[in-house]
């Protein structure tokens, strides 16, 4: 039976989303083609009638990983009318311990840092655009201008995922220390935000008082 074009599409979305959260979990040279098509319900010969190569779907699973988490990111950010309460929630929430443990639906910042790093300029591309959305985020509730809200925000994303980074690295060994890093971490987002984000939106242009 032929598929229709929005089967295909369909079919094509869920081994996108399939890699996705396998790639983080077990890292991109650790996924085959077999196992991605496997977990998706699919022959490993249907592969091909969607993508050229691996390296292929691997660019537009790290495109999906980042538009999901860096979609979720800013609705909390932008939550409710206090942004520092937002940002910290969203910082917490990030730093957590729940999020340290589960890779596969986690930050692909943190996840595929090592295995972007070992790839081609297309991917390591798609990473970069990742993290830019991430720093546009984060500079949005800064005060002060473009360029200092910018350094502020990629000092913070580095301080995020390599919170998160050592904390994963650290778990099963020592995980004393992976909660500590953790929590020392948000302690020093708490006092950081106090200094560089306002408490609440200014009342719009000619509200009542």
């Amino acid at each position: 039976m032929r598929l229709t074009k929005e089967q295909a599409e369909q079919n094509r979305r869920t081994i996108v989303e399939t890699a996705s959260r396998l790639f983080r979990a077990r890292g991109i040279e650790n996924v085959s083609v077999a196992d991605v098509m496997k977990e998706s319900g699919f022959t490993h010969g249907g592969f091909y009638n969607h993508f050229a190569s691996k390296e292929e779907l691997a660019a537009e699973a790290v495109a999906c990983a980042f538009d999901t988490a860096t979609s979720n990111f800013a609705e909390m950010v932008s939550s409710g009318s206090d942004p520092r309460k937002a940002l910290l929630s969203a910082l917490a929430a990030y730093l957590s311990p729940e999020h340290r443990d589960e890779c596969a639906e986690g930050c692909p910042a943190t996840a595929l840092q090592a295995d972007v790093a070992r790839t081609g300029a297309n991917i390591q591309q798609i990473y970069a655009t990742g993290i830019e959305a991430y720093l546009d985020i984060l500079a949005a509730p800064i005060e002060g201008d473009k360029r200092k809200s910018r350094q502020e925000a990629m000092s913070a994303i580095s301080a995020m995922v390599g919170a998160l980074s050592l904390s994963r690295a650290v778990k099963d060994g020592r995980p004393e220390l992976s909660d500590e890093l953790l929590s020392v971490a948000r302690k020093h987002f708490r006092r950081l935000i106090a200094e560089l984000v306002p408490k609440r939106k200014p009342a719009p242009s000619g509200a009542d008082h």
